[in-house]
């Protein structure tokens, strides 16, 4: 029985010696991947005019032309709207600052309001941000209004996307995630 027992602890010792090495191994270098640098090509001379070589031309000169600007986008009539709409919700006393995202006739309303406003309070200011937005832009029928910063925060990203001249539909999946936020129970 005591051999055994000296048998295994010479062996967990010899064990615990060969990770210790292999452990405080140092380490290796990888060698740096090679860089690609492209040799330069020469054009080919091109033939004197005294041998003409049969079958090659000799392309026109042409003049530099200016690179061309990248287009200006303009903004949408739906960021011209909520613009709008923004300013409109903006002046209720309760809140601070508004972004707006329209699409179609549905109306995102992100709202910064004013630290008093909670509780009951905060659904009646929402119910005026409501009515604000649809009186402002007739053509809305659905309004969707959130105080949450996460939310307006995400809004707000989209709004100035839109102002660029991107898309609504590039934000498509964003508006939907954002809305099933606000009303989770739809």
């Amino acid at each position: 029985m005591k051999k055994i027992k000296n048998i295994i602890t010479v062996l967990l010792i010899g064990v615990m010696i060969l990770t210790s090495m292999a452990g405080c191994k140092t380490a290796t270098k990888k060698p740096a991947p090679a860089r690609y640098t492209p040799t330069p090509t020469r054009p080919a001379p091109a033939p004197s005019k005294a041998t003409p070589t049969p079958g090659y031309t000799t392309p026109a000169p042409t003049a530099p032309t200016a690179p061309t600007p990248a287009p200006v986008r303009k903004p949408t009539t739906e960021s011209m709207r909520a613009s709008r709409v923004a300013a409109s919700v903006a002046r209720i006393p309760e809140v601070n600052k508004a972004t707006v995202v329209i699409s179609g006739t549905t109306a995102l309303v992100g709202v910064d309001m004013k630290a008093k406003v909670q509780g009951t309070h905060e659904k009646d200011v929402k119910k005026k941000i409501e009515k604000a937005v649809k009186d402002t832009d007739k053509s809305i029928t659905r309004v969707y209004v959130t105080a949450d910063p996460d939310l307006y925060k995400r809004i707000d990203n989209i709004a100035r996307g839109i102002s660029e001249g991107r898309p609504v539909s590039e934000f498509a999946k964003q508006i939907s995630e954002i809305i099933k936020r606000i009303t989770p129970g739809m």
